[in-house]
């Protein structure tokens, strides 16, 4: 274990915690269903060690029980495209603008030790060119495998992140059907037609 610092919610009277994320551990393949196996074995054995850790040290947790795990080990970072661009750290922390951009997303890191929250107006766009793989066509990959750095993965690998890259993908797919042209060559501008429409920021 590498440490057992992380986020949990409020404790009831009942001396309950709503959610730990706690146990953390590196090395995990997940692509690799043997590394997948032997890690959510030592993941839960490592959760009631976390538990009884809680119990003896940790105020108000005296009476903190285990209702149950989450259900799989949660992988964060595995395979990545080799992308028509490749977000880079200084892209997350220097609120990065694109052309292409398909939406924005506030500046929040979690991962590889780093933990930046999102302060007022700080924002990055999120490029259509990072969904691309440079080799295979007629394919859009989301955030958990969209092209970037190890930190900038720790940006896009978030659920708000993955919604904004999410709806732009399926736009852009939607444009490319409707247009006849592939995507990596879709007309950006028509893209963006689709979240001016609704009223979505995307730039």
């Amino acid at each position: 274990m590498h440490t057992i610092a992380g986020t949990r919610g409020a404790v009831h009277d009942s001396g309950e915690l709503t959610h730990m994320s706690l146990v953390h551990f590196a090395g995990c393949d997940g692509t690799d269903p043997d590394s997948l196996t032997r890690f959510e074995i030592d993941g839960r054995r490592q959760v009631m060690l976390a538990i009884e850790a809680l119990r003896r040290y940790t105020p108000g947790c005296a009476g903190a029980r285990l209702r149950h795990f989450g259900m799989t080990t949660g992988i964060r970072d595995t395979r990545k495209i080799h992308a028509a661009y490749k977000l880079t750290e200084t892209d997350v922390r220097g609120e990065a603008r694109f052309a292409d951009s398909v939406g924005i997303y506030p500046e929040f890191i979690d991962g590889y030790g780093v933990l930046v929250l999102p302060t007022a107006g700080r924002y990055m766009r999120v490029p259509y060119r990072g969904m691309l793989p440079k080799r295979v066509r007629k394919l859009l990959v989301t955030p958990c495998a969209i092209g970037a750095d190890r930190i900038a993965h720790a940006a896009a690998r978030n659920m708000a992140c993955r919604a904004v890259a999410g709806q732009g993908a399926g736009v852009a797919a939607a444009v490319s059907v409707r247009s006849g042209r592939e995507l990596d060559r879709v007309d950006v501008e028509a893209v963006h037609a689709e979240p001016d429409r609704q009223g979505v920021r995307h730039r």
